[in-house]
């Protein structure tokens, strides 16, 4: 999963350049740095707290957006730190949704449609997954 992750990240990371997406270049890029360290099992909280520091750094410094340049620095930190406070699924997945949303703004404002998209259907997806495991726990 983590590799069909990073080979879409790879293309978003150019797509988000090429339309001015720096912030969200950014993002994705140190994503993809951490993910690739996943896979080889060298991530651990100091390495990924780095990785945040760099992405709000070098995020805030080439931010050409505003506040809307900060929404996928915003999404990527609160989902990681969510990730390491809980494995809880249902919080997961609201965050996801929550991030998702991000995303969906700032990929409006950059003209990123086909995130947009992706976007959308990732949130409702999500969405329906938050509903069914609703239903099961309440049975």
């Amino acid at each position: 999963m983590l590799t069909w992750q990073i080979a879409d990240y790879l293309f978003t990371a150019v797509a988000n350049f090429l339309l001015g997406g720096y912030t969200g270049a950014i993002t994705i890029s140190v994503s993809i740095v951490r993910n690739s360290l996943m896979i080889v099992n060298r991530e651990s909280k100091v390495i990924t707290l780095f990785l945040v520091i760099i992405q709000i750094l070098l995020g805030s410094y080439f931010n050409q957006l505003g506040v809307i340049g900060f929404l996928p620095i915003i999404s990527s930190v609160s989902y990681t730190i969510t990730s390491f406070v809980t494995d809880k699924i249902q919080i997961l997945r609201w965050m996801i949704v929550e991030n998702m949303l991000l995303w969906l703004i700032y990929d409006i404002t950059i003209k990123a449609y086909p995130a947009v998209a992706m976007d959308i259907f990732i949130t409702l997806s999500t969405c329906l997954a938050i509903y069914k495991g609703r239903l099961n726990h309440s049975n």
